[in-house]
């Protein structure tokens, strides 16, 4: 392939993406404010677990661990002080301009012990000149207790100075200020170092609140918005299942007969809830996903830039692993979805068909057609399976590490006085922090994979052309009128169903079309119905071609009942709310006031009979309507047909030859030719094929009595 034609493709692939992400986000329109106020409430969640290991970070540097340290500053002097003395190094000077910065920056930070010690409060120094004092070895790792008397509450200093004096070995009076290293405190109770420490722990309860207040936010802003998020995904999903099923109403007939209808019931149940998966889940999610993977490393960069800079390194091996990742995942997602379409499929003909099955003993041939069919979805799934348990042990494989190599490095540096005790606690959140939306992004991924097929499903069976309707033309007045004039159909444009059928049926008049199985009587009547195309001659329908009317109009006009029923009301009732008349006549009135739930197949196509009855067509098709019930019920419906006063033009599809010896016309159909047209005793002179089929059911009705 040239270069020129994989920068075509890749084209057409992009704005294909474009369309289908445009098709996705039109059912989302509606719900959009409330996918903006679920942003809006991620992001201040996301803000507020950002702020929590920081703030578990100040308060172990800031007020559990004391911030005095010993400082021994040395006497600022000249390069030169005499001319015995030698020129000193350039580092030695530049240690000793910091020195003389740091006691000019901060001079209410520093107390002075001696002429070369100073004790330092390093909470109060920025993080640049904390870490150059640490390298520079001027503190001390020993911490110490200042005591400030000014600054404690009148009610509790009479407490603290008494604690003071009580304990000279201990604390150190120093220009007004009291003094004890760290290692002494331990010699005074838990109730004397809660009073000298009272300052501190007044800090941390206010610290503790503040977290309470920040976790409690998070528990109410995240419940806003996973409510938010589910509740606009199932709105979404209630739109595309409406929209696909819809949709699906109005396609031809030939796509039915080439899609099976468990890959159909896949399509509106399955692939729908994967779509709104990845709205809950991925769509909206994602941002803050980004947002904290973002902010903690900002965070972490402020904290420690070299160490940050390895986890960075880390995240983007991760990312370019789910890269290559991509491709793979989504070819098994959608193989994974096939399999299911193709599963279900089976499962329902099979469950449709079970009394079939056992009569003819075919439960050993069935199930080795599922195992076939089963092993199929199962070799998908394992595909699946293989590549998520490769991607996730992955991601905890880097995961582990990170954390594995904040500890070792983390560690080295608070023994290098480079990472304070509460940085590396705020890190090991934060690395959670920032590995969990990562794991959660695959997770993600893979549902995004998922829902990518089945927007792709969803998006196809949506693009098909729907059935041609309200485009043609109605009639003023029906007469009911029909003729077939040369007309050849073919369903898959080979081999011909019909061959210049040629026939024609007057208003109010009764035709038959009899025939061995196959040989194209339900076609003719799918193609009255215009369920399909024909492909040479016409079809008039009161004189006029069927193709320029409007589909809905001819079939409103036309009542059918078909060999296998369909019931589409709630209740029996429903079904036969008008066909009083043919319930007297057959004696279903108390049939039609049940609900449906147990009646047989018998039953059921009276109550299709009485729906085409009570509908105020002038056209008639019984296709085996009469087929499950019995001869005397078929007698009422032949009576009732013969003396409807509407006088409908009918069209009868039967088998059993004794249903339509009154017909008016009964024409011949055989390989999908009309082979003799006439009555029933002019076909019988005629001694052809309708000779021989009604002398063939005479003789088994005869042997069968």
């Amino acid at each position: 392939m040239s270069s020129m034609d994989q920068g075509e493709e890749k084209g057409l692939k992009i704005s294909y993406e474009i369309k289908l992400l445009k098709w996705l986000l039109n059912f989302a329109s509606p719900y959009k404010r409330f996918m903006v106020l679920s942003l809006i409430f991620m992001i201040i969640t996301a803000i507020f677990e950002l702020i929590v290991p920081y703030v578990t970070k100040i308060a172990v540097d800031k007020y559990i661990f004391p911030s005095w340290r010993e400082a021994r500053f040395l006497d600022v002097r000249e390069p030169f002080d005499s001319a015995q003395d030698r020129p000193q190094s350039n580092d030695e000077n530049k240690d000793k301009r910091f020195e003389n910065r740091i006691k000019e920056k901060y001079p209410s930070a520093i107390i002075t012990l001696d002429k070369d010690n100073y004790l330092i409060d390093l909470s109060r120094v920025s993080k640049e000149d904390r870490i150059t004092l640490e390298k520079l070895g001027i503190v001390s790792e020993e911490r110490y207790l200042v005591i400030n008397l000014e600054d404690i509450e009148l009610n509790r200093r009479e407490s603290v100075l008494s604690i003071i004096k009580n304990r000279p070995d201990i604390f150190k009076s120093i220009g007004g200020f009291f003094v004890s290293n760290y290692s002494s405190l331990k010699k005074l109770s838990s109730e004397d170092i809660r009073i000298l420490r009272d300052q501190e722990i007044n800090h941390l309860d206010r610290l503790a609140l503040y977290l309470f207040l920040m976790l409690s936010a998070i528990f109410l802003f995240s419940s806003f918005y996973t409510y938010l998020l589910h509740y606009s995904g199932q709105r979404i999903m209630h739109r595309i299942r409406v929209g696909v099923f819809s949709h699906l109403l109005t396609l031809p007939q030939p796509f039915f007969d080439k899609n099976p209808v468990g890959r159909l019931t896949t399509r509106v149940t399955n692939d729908v809830n994967a779509i709104n998966e990845m709205y809950t889940s991925v769509l909206v999610q994602f941002f803050k996903d980004i947002l904290v993977i973002f902010g903690v490393l900002c965070v972490m960069f402020n904290m420690n830039r070299n160490l940050t800079f390895f986890i960075f390194i880390l995240t983007i091996v991760l990312g370019v692993i789910a890269l290559l990742f991509r491709k793979r995942l989504k070819s098994v997602y959608r193989d994974v979805r096939k399999s299911i379409a193709k599963l279900n499929a089976f499962v329902q003909e099979s469950i449709k068909g079970i009394m079939i099955i056992r009569l003819y003993n075919r439960e050993r041939e069935n199930s080795v057609r599922f195992r076939d069919v089963n092993r199929e979805n199962y070799k998908a799934n394992m595909d699946q399976l293989f590549a998520f348990a490769t991607f996730r042990p992955i991601i905890e494989f880097i995961s582990t590490t990170a954390v594995a190599l904040i500890l070792w490095y983390g560690g080295l540096s608070i023994l290098n006085l480079d990472l304070t005790l509460g940085a590396l606690i705020a890190y090991l959140a934060y690395i959670r922090m920032l590995f969990g939306p990562i794991v959660e992004l695959a997770e993600r991924y893979n549902i995004f994979q998922s829902a990518v097929a089945a927007s792709e499903n969803l998006y196809e069976l949506s693009n098909i052309k729907p059935e041609e309707r309200e485009q043609g033309r109605g009639l003023e007045k029906v007469h009911g009128a029909l003729e077939f004039k040369n007309v050849w159909f073919s369903y898959d444009g080979g081999d011909w169903v019909l061959k210049d059928v040629s026939f024609s049926a007057k208003p109010g008049e009764t035709v038959a079309l009899v025939g061995l199985t196959g040989s194209g009587k339900t076609t003719i009547v799918n193609l009255i119905l215009k369920f399909y195309e024909i492909q040479k001659g016409k079809i008039l329908f009161d004189g006029v071609d069927i193709r320029e009317l409007d589909p809905d109009f001819l079939r409103a006009n036309v009542s059918t009942v078909f060999q296998d029923h369909f019931l589409f009301g709630k209740s029996l009732m429903d079904d036969s709310s008008n066909g009083d008349e043919f319930a007297r006549v057959t004696d279903t009135e108390e049939l039609i006031n049940s609900d449906g739930s147990s009646i047989s197949s018998g039953e059921k196509q009276l109550v299709s009979l009485g729906t085409a009855f009570s509908k105020d067509a002038r056209f008639l098709i019984l296709d085996e309507a009469t087929s499950h019930v019995d001869a005397e019920m078929e007698l009422k419906v032949r009576e009732l047909l013969k003396n409807d006063n509407r006088k409908r033009t009918t069209i009868i599809v039967a088998h059993r030859l004794s249903s339509i010896r009154e017909a008016d016309k009964i024409i011949v159909i055989h390989n999908g030719e009309v082979f003799e047209v006439g009555t029933h005793y002019e076909l019988l002179m005629k001694r052809g094929i309708y000779y021989n089929l009604y002398m063939l059911q005479s003789e088994v009705h005869r042997f069968s009595s």
